[in-house]
């Protein structure tokens, strides 16, 4: 996909919104945070990462190793796991390449 032009039109609607009186802007989708620096640079608001909330949630309960289900971009590249393992020293499991297809799949075709 055109990541770019996504963080764009997502960073546009956060701008949009601050404008209309929000106070802080929260990206609801795991995926789209591949995006979040694009959207946190236009923000003059505080921008809450999906991952910081989390992260905080799962050292709360003392775990340091979990497994991460979502799409394969979530699952696979470095944007939501990078973050949980250097802000907070968790490390993510995930499942083999053929399961992280076939859960993107029934993500995207089955939900």
């Amino acid at each position: 996909g055109d990541w770019d032009r996504a963080g764009e039109i997502l960073a546009e609607a956060a701008v949009g919104l601050q404008q209309a009186g929000a106070e802080g802007i929260v990206l609801c989708t795991n995926t789209m945070h591949k995006v979040a620096d694009a959207i946190a640079a236009r923000c003059q608001v505080p921008f809450l990462h999906i991952a910081d909330a989390t992260g905080r949630a799962i050292a709360a309960k003392g775990q340091r190793r979990v497994a991460l289900l979502g799409t394969r971009y979530t699952m696979e590249q470095t944007f939501y796991r990078g973050r949980l393992q250097e802000q907070f020293a968790i490390e993510t499991l995930i499942p083999e390449a053929d399961d992280r297809a076939q859960i993107n799949q029934i993500i995207f075709d089955e939900l």
